[in-house]
């Protein structure tokens, strides 16, 4: 009996360490992937490579408390214990390449954000953005191929007695003094989330993360007196608002500014202006946005800002398009999963297209793809708004539907929607107005296919080639995704042939363009944490009286409070004397600066990022940022436990809220 027990520890820690060489050996070969598809520098590859104690911690966990189940498998069938465990190695092997796959296309690992989208969702997501490639599989292949060699040399390893009991003792000891788990989920001996991402084993992160998300969701009540204690807290942040009403914490009195009609002439029939909003999908102004100084793919969108009123700080609230709707148009909170999803209800709301509506205005949504997707439609409809457009049978013919379908693609390409606008607004005139058009883009998000894709590399490696100046690493980005750039280029392009719709109709002149990004695209090197959310905010009209840039720090949620005030203040509007709002007046002063107290959500709707005024609060880290989102670490304990407990009141109320549906008094 002790001779098989001693058989089994011995072949267990063989096993271990088999899969602890599997972990290693596939590290270089990540970090070769990362570096060939996202530019990742070579000086980056210790980072990598100092995962290796992630590996070492979690092997020692799997053979604690994986000994007994193998040894009583191992004590009555040894071959087969021998066989599952080997299998498992595999299996592994198999999911750490999916997910090094997964990292390469959205630059983050996978966590619990399946767990936030239905299968629905989910399964247009995967039909509209993955589309088949070589180098890929290639990678994946590569990923197999040293493990694999492992695996048939592994046979071939001894271990003696006393190396094996040595060893088990040390994987005991290692478990029991070094908190694996606590070191994933704090972060520790990194100086960046993205850092820590390259090193960390992408399997049991998601795992960890997806244990704790659902952890969360079984404890989600809600204790009044904390509830009370954080609504005090989130108010006494705000003395700006008058919250005169309780039970409703984020409900208070309008008496925001108006600070846009100092800087837009009246319109010619008085009438309150048009507004057309253009909200471009993953238009940062970083590389591919507005404002580049080397070179930019967005030329007309750059025009616009010179002629118009900018704001190149701007700032959204969610690192993906489900957030943009909701803090552009109703300034609203996030709650659990989003304001609107389909996990969750929306809670009653009132919106900026509410309002104009019911101040007489011909309120569309012109939108290319599934408008059910993220809540699109459900919001929409909360707004009454009179025309829903998504392409269907009855506007385009089936062989565009099929060659959509071909191409992975999530619906329209933005010129084919803009001129199904077009056309859906043939018959207005001038006696229609005032009217509100929303157009949501599709086009510049992956997997970034478009007809003609050819005409617009070539112009991308043109552009490239034709600019002196820019750096080797940029350079590269460009270079290898030209597709990426392409698309830009094509939507950009589109805007501008909409604008010459909109310039040859005679009520231009009263027309109000308001133009933004729903979050800065994710697929290339980003930064600073607060660039995933640094969106351009341009306003453009022929009723600006001079161009303006304006650098303070504002975000969408000033939207819907700036333009209300306008036209309360400045034409026969009615609005109602209270209101939701979260933001306020966009601030239009000249030099940088920052008021703001913005909670942000990413994808898998986790609230780990927080900006006070100049100071951003993003995971365990300080920033303190500056004009140009270069942000500095900072060392302050007392800074970071403060902002730490903003940040938890601020989720806490905005939880509550949207879930209780308290956000404005029941009838």
């Amino acid at each position: 009996m002790r001779s098989l027990l001693s058989k089994g520890i011995n072949e267990f820690v063989r096993l271990n360490l088999l899969l602890l060489a599997c972990m290693v050996v596939m590290r270089p070969v990540f970090f070769l992937e990362v570096h060939t598809c996202l530019g990742v520098p070579f000086n980056l590859f210790p980072v990598v490579l100092s995962g290796t104690l992630f590996d070492v911690l979690l092997v020692c966990r799997i053979f604690v408390f994986g000994l007994l189940p193998f040894l009583l498998l191992y004590r009555f069938f040894p071959k087969i214990a021998r066989g599952v465990f080997v299998g498992l190695i595999v299996l592994y092997v198999v999911v750490s390449a999916l997910l090094s796959e997964y990292y390469c296309q959205l630059t983050m690992p996978l966590d619990h954000v399946i767990l936030v989208y239905t299968a629905a969702e989910i399964r247009e997501t995967l039909f509209s953005s993955a589309s088949f490639s070589w180098p890929p599989v290639l990678w994946f292949l590569a990923f197999l191929s040293l493990p694999t060699l492992l695996i048939c040399l592994w046979r071939k390893l001894r271990l003696g007695q006393w190396l094996a009991v040595s060893l088990a003792v040390v994987f005991l000891l290692l478990t029991l003094l070094v908190p694996y788990h606590r070191m994933i989920r704090k972060e520790q001996y990194y100086t960046s989330h993205e850092r820590f991402c390259l090193a960390v084993d992408h399997p049991s992160y998601a795992c960890l993360k997806t244990r704790d998300y659902l952890h969360d969701l079984r404890k989600a009540g809600f204790s009044e007196v904390e509830v009370n204690k954080a609504v005090e807290a989130y108010h006494a942040l705000h003395p700006e608002f008058d919250y005169d009403v309780p039970g409703y914490p984020f409900y208070r009195k309008f008496t925001d500014p108006d600070v846009l009609g100092g800087l837009l002439d009246k319109t010619s029939d008085g009438l309150p202006p048009n507004f057309v909003f253009i909200i471009v999908e993953g238009l940062g102004r970083d590389l591919t946005g507005v404002y580049n100084p080397k070179m930019s793919f967005t030329p007309f969108l750059d025009s616009l800002a010179t002629r118009g009123l900018y704001w190149p700080n701007a700032l959204s609230t969610s690192a993906r398009t489900f957030g943009v709707l909701p803090s552009v148009f109703a300034s609203a909170p996030h709650g659990r999963y989003g304001f609107s999803t389909s996990l969750a209800p929306t809670p009653r709301h009132n919106s900026l297209l509410l309002d104009l509506k019911r101040n007489g205005y011909t309120t569309a949504f012109y939108y290319g793809g599934n408008m059910a997707f993220d809540g699109y439609e459900v919001f929409m409809k909360a707004s009454q708004v009179d025309v829903l457009f998504e392409p269907d049978l009855q506007v385009l013919d089936s062989t565009r539907f099929k060659k959509l379908s071909e191409k992975n693609r999530w619906g329209l390409d933005d010129g084919q929607l803009f001129q199904c606008a077009i056309q859906n607004k043939a018959g207005s005139t001038q006696d229609d107005r005032p009217f509100a058009d929303v157009f949501l883009t599709l086009t510049t998000h992956e997997p970034f296919e478009i007809d003609g894709m050819e005409t617009y590399e070539a112009q991308v490696r043109a552009m490239v080639e034709a600019t002196p100046g820019i750096s080797a690493q940029e350079r590269d980005n460009i270079l290898k995704n030209t597709n990426i750039f392409g698309c830009y280029l094509y939507t950009d392009q589109n805007i501008r042939a909409l604008f010459s719709y909109y310039a040859q109709r005679p009520d231009f002149e009263n027309t109000v363009f308001v133009i933004t990004g729903d979050h800065r695209m994710a697929y290339l090197p980003i930064g600073t944490a607060i660039h995933s959310y640094n969106v351009p905010l341009i306003l453009y009209s022929p009723l600006v009286r001079t161009p303006k840039t304006m650098l303070p720090i504002v975000s969408h949620l000033d939207i819907t409070p700036s333009v209300n005030s306008y036209l309360r203040d400045n034409y026969e509007y009615s609005v109602d004397s209270h209101c939701h709002w979260l933001g306020t007046a966009l601030d239009t002063t000249a030099a940088f600066g920052s008021q703001q107290r913005l909670l942000f959500m990413l994808n898998n709707r986790d609230v780990v990022d927080y900006l006070q005024g100049e100071n951003l609060l993003s995971r365990k880290y300080l920033i303190k940022l500056d004009a140009d989102y270069i942000g500095a670490l900072m060392d302050d304990d007392t800074l970071y436990q403060k902002l730490k407990q903003e940040l938890m009141d601020f989720d806490l109320v905005s939880r509550f809220v949207v879930q209780q549906d308290l956000l404005i008094p029941k009838n």
